[in-house]
């Protein structure tokens, strides 16, 4: 998760935003990723994880960018 998000150009924190009994919320712009706490998570619900954070750091990155753009217009 730490390096999809330097990838796309945020900062990550090893703090979640919210704890649950079992499972933590990860917050890109209001969207939540939820990620479960435990010794082991099974590849299928890792890849679906990283999978779900990439799509909302790439939407959060391309919504500053155009951000970026119309300021400079």
């Amino acid at each position: 998760m730490a390096r999809l998000a330097k990838r796309h150009g945020f900062a990550f924190s090893k703090t979640p935003d919210v704890h649950g009994g079992r499972h933590d919320k990860w917050y890109v712009r209001g969207d939540a990723v939820i990620v479960p706490r435990h010794a082991e998570i099974n590849e299928l619900t890792a890849k679906g994880i990283l999978k779900e954070w990439d799509a909302l750091l790439a939407e959060a990155q391309q919504d500053m960018s155009q951000d970026d753009e119309e300021e400079g217009k």
